[in-house]
């Protein structure tokens, strides 16, 4: 579906560079006014992403022209490098990049060397800037042009297909108070120890990367940097006692969207400083400055963790695999197939609001037989990873709205797994390939809180992983079973306030069957679920009822499912974990829980009469009746809800 008034969406990952020696003089206004203007326009492709001298704007949606000159890159004299990033509503297309700055500020792109950059492709273009050394201590406006099948023949054309971003960028002269971009001329470094003032390339991360910074306590301070590249890391450092930093402890973070992060340690005692960079990232440069009270640039808007899937698609990348002792078990055909089921299960889970497509790329044949992996899979995960780069696919960053699926006959007992941005899959079924769909667009599964003989709060509850036996992020996967509601809300557009509205006040409140949408919408006369603060305001109780149970019993009819979330939450990635749902057992310690077929969540549900209050003295809820047409998207429950 093609939208006409996209909502675009910025990511600032990086305002401005400290420069020592640095003229701040800002264009005169009267200059500024007077560049010509230039536009693109369409509906198929658009600028997503410009990063270059420590700015790294993301956007989506289509638009002609974008003024961001509120947002400053920081350049050098000579070669800057910068990655360009195109955007597509569906196919991709040849699009020709240029850029330009006006290197005298004489308020147009006229001058033969204001051209700084060019390039041309389908994907992501990585080139460089070129500077004049005449450019030096100044502030200026660069000028970003992508058109589609052919260059512009200026900077003031204007053109059909494609877009035109301005910007504003800082000019200044090589000096050790910069952030250089190492990973533009250096491999990924192998040190793990940092040297004052030596800036270094990080490995590339999925989970994290540690460094010790040695003499901080006799340097008095240390200011710690990091910039440029992709992905979105946490900067987290301490000093002295308890080693590396851990999620939850009192480690120094720095936490913003993108790579850019500072941290500084201040009246250090001990002689260690250790750091932890965390998340999904490549192409970051760290700096230690011993000494130092401010970082060498400024990180950007705070990063609120993954707050959902921003996208209302995603494309899967599938990428088969066989081995010279063992085929894949999965036909092309079946593929198709089983996509198939896969792609009709998340149209009808989000009323029609969300597309599945996916790729099948030529099997990747290994020479070599599955056994030799059987016993060395961490040989085997780089193998795969290598295998598709040459394929030209990065693993960990292959675009926007896009999953990696690496499908294969089952390497040593592996189950199927996933997290962002890929899924390594073992067990070919359209439940299997549904749920770890989920965790590569950052869901957890679907648990619950088991709180011994009482329902939660009870002082020794713990999180019981996949404890939610209705739900597909649980162990309803085997049968294709409803998201829960409160996982419908991740998504974009799925399910909107109105659908769940929050209760402020005292009241009987009628939910309609969530789970018997279709593509034409949740087809309920009313609302779908309610939704409870409790009494800190920490926490959200998410109230559902579900009609529809393929695999435990029924009851789920005459009840309702309550999930909460943000309790108990202590994720160590929240730039890609962040939104977890875990199922109140209102009937606690009912069963034996030996088998998943009688877990003790089975019965979860807060049956018609039943009370439960929340421990934090916010409410009280009870259902007192049921109606409407059983097994319909018009079968209802009412809650009575008393406020505290």
């Amino acid at each position: 579906m093609k939208h006409q008034n996209p909502k675009r969406t910025l990511a600032v990952l990086s305002a401005a560079a400290c420069f020592a020696t640095l003229s701040t003089n800002a264009l005169a206004s009267d200059v500024a006014a007077n560049y010509c203007s230039s536009s693109g326009g369409g509906n198929y492709e658009y600028i997503a992403g410009v990063s270059v001298g420590g700015l790294n704007n993301v956007t989506t949606g289509t638009n002609a022209y974008s003024d961001f000159t509120s947002q400053t890159a920081n350049l050098v004299v000579g070669s800057n490098p910068i990655t360009l990033t195109p955007g597509f509503i569906n196919n991709a297309y040849p699009e020709y990049w240029r850029i330009y700055i006006d290197l005298n500020n004489d308020g147009d792109f006229n001058d033969a060397e204001e051209l700084v950059g060019s390039g041309d492709g389908k994907s992501v273009l990585t080139t460089n800037l070129s500077i004049p050394s005449s450019a030096a201590d100044i502030t200026s406006r660069m000028r970003v042009i992508m058109k589609y099948n052919s260059p512009v023949s200026s900077a003031c054309e204007n053109f059909s297909s494609g877009e035109v971003e301005d910007y504003t960028v800082v000019i200044g002269t090589s000096d050790n108070t910069q952030m250089p971009d190492m990973c533009a001329t250096q491999a990924p470094s192998d040190a793990r120890t940092l040297v004052n003032g030596v800036p270094l390339c990080v490995p590339t991360s999925s989970q994290f990367v540690s460094f010790s910074v040695p003499g901080a306590d006799s340097a008095g301070s240390v200011a710690i940097t990091t910039s440029y590249g992709l992905g979105n890391l946490t900067l987290e450092a301490r000093n002295g006692e308890g080693g590396y930093p851990k999620p939850g402890d009192d480690s120094i973070r720095s936490k913003h969207i993108g790579n850019t992060e500072c941290v500084v340690i201040t009246n250090p005692t001990k002689y260690w400083t250790n750091v932890t960079l965390r998340g999904l990232f490549k192409g970051a440069t760290i700096v230690a400055d011993l000494g130092k009270t401010s970082c060498r640039t400024q990180p950007g808007q705070p990063d609120p963790g993954n707050t959902g899937y921003p996208y209302s698609h995603v494309n899967v990348l599938i990428f088969p695999f066989s081995f010279s002792d063992s085929a894949l078990p999965w036909s092309n055909a079946q593929i198709e197939a089983d996509m198939q089921a896969v792609k009709n299960y998340y149209t009808e889970q989000s009323y029609g609001r969300f597309n599945v497509t996916w790729e099948v790329k030529p099997e990747i044949y290994i020479n070599e037989p599955k056994s030799k992996y059987d016993s060395d899979t961490r040989s085997w995960h780089k193998l795969y990873e290598q295998r598709i780069a040459q394929a030209g696919v990065d693993l960990n960053f292959p675009g926007e709205a896009t999953l990696v699926m690496v499908a294969a006959p089952q390497v040593s007992n592996i189950n199927s797994q996933a997290g962002p941005p890929y899924i390594q899959l073992y067990h070919h079924t359209p439940g299997t390939i549904a749920h770890e769909m989920g965790h590569a667009m950052g869901l957890r599964h679907s648990m619950s809180v088991e709180g011994g003989n009482q329902i939660i709060n009870s002082g020794s509850d713990t999180i019981r992983n996949y404890g939610n036996p209705h739900a597909m992020m649980g162990m309803g996967a085997h049968t294709l079973e409803e998201y829960n509601l409160m996982y419908k809300s991740y998504f974009k557009g799925w399910v909107n306030d109105a659908d769940a509205p929050v209760i402020t006040i005292s009241g009987t409140y009628r939910i309609y069957a969530f789970d018997h949408g279709t593509a034409s919408g949740t087809n309920a006369p009313g609302n779908i679920g309610l939704r409870l603060k409790s009494g800190n305001g920490d926490y959200t109780y998410w109230l559902e009822y579900r009609t529809t149970n393929n695999r435990y019993n029924n009851n789920t009819k005459n009840g309702v499912l309550v999930n909460i979330q943000g309790y108990m939450e202590n994720e160590s990635l929240p730039s890609f974990w962040n939104h977890r749902s875990a199922l109140l057992d209102m009937t606690p310690n009912s069963k034996d829980n030996s088998r998943w077929e009688i877990e003790d969540e089975t019965d979860a549900e807060l049956a018609i009469g039943k009370s439960f209050t929340d421990p934090w003295n916010g409410f009280r809820i009870t259902p007192v009746a049921k109606g409407g047409t059983e097994d319909t998207a018009n079968a209802w429950i009412e809650v009575r809800v008393e406020k505290f």
